[in-house]
């Protein structure tokens, strides 16, 4: 069973509703993934469209994954794909109570029911029984939980809202715990999953750059040395220099 803790999160929770700036976050359309384009201000720091649409997000997850791990420890057959339904709902109930109090801090409106396609998945494993059932589960859960951890990678490296940077922690560990699970039933296809892709090459600098380079911060180096070196010296020369004696020669 997954081990659940929200004290890094209790502290902040209490109490600071005022010290967000009260906006509109969202366009209204009716759908929950339009998170707008604003940056509003609050206690924890900057609030951003990513951070909001990962707080909707998390909410969207539990919104069926929760459910579906019930329907894993009733239908499932293997011991594996029942072991992974417990963490789901031990998960899910945690992320489920805790992004629903940030939310509140942060005025940020989460949905409570799963989207159309969600909902969809939730309908096939309902209908679904025996191994059929096992790998449905296993496959749909693994992919989806693989794309909320991407998300969740990207918000922890680059908010700068501290509130939202320690709930990213705790649910990628909660998240890479379902990931794990999923896998342990032996039934994820891997060649079924999105490839991973690579960020656009970056030049590297050829060794003659380098050396240049390294070369002209050694001259500017050796130049600001030779020059701090003569602005110690002159004085020094000076004081050494022996004084002029008084002619004795009436002028």
């Amino acid at each position: 069973m997954l081990v659940v803790g929200l004290g890094v999160l209790s502290a902040p929770l209490a109490g600071c509703a005022s010290g967000t700036t009260q906006v509109s976050n969202t366009a209204n359309t009716g759908n929950p993934l339009d998170v707008g384009t604003e940056v509003t201000q609050t206690q924890w720091g900057p609030l951003g469209p990513a951070d909001r649409l990962m707080l909707v997000k998390v909410r969207l997850a539990g919104a069926w994954e929760l459910p579906s791990g019930e329907m894993a420890l009733k239908k499932g057959v293997s011991q594996a794909v029942r072991d992974a339904g417990t963490h789901l709902i031990d998960g899910h109930t945690e992320l489920n109570a805790t992004d629903t109090k940030i939310a509140a801090e942060l005025n940020v409106p989460i949905p409570t029911t799963p989207l159309p396609e969600q909902q969809g998945f939730l309908t096939e494993m309902t209908n679904a029984s025996g191994t059929a059932f096992d790998k449905f589960f296993a496959g749909v859960l693994r992919d989806q939980h693989g794309a909320v951890y991407q998300l969740l990678a990207q918000v922890r490296a680059g908010t700068r809202n501290s509130m939202i940077r320690d709930f990213a922690n705790r649910c990628m560990v909660v998240v890479l715990d379902h990931i794990t699970m999923m896998e342990r039933t032996g039934l994820v296809n891997y060649e079924a999953l999105p490839s991973p892709t690579a960020p656009p090459p970056v030049p590297v600098p050829t060794a003659a750059q380098v050396t240049s380079s390294n070369n002209t911060s050694l001259g500017v180096f050796v130049i600001a040395a030779v020059m701090a070196a003569g602005a110690i010296a002159v004085p020094f020369v000076r004081r050494l220099r022996p004084k002029k004696k008084p002619s004795i020669i009436p002028e």
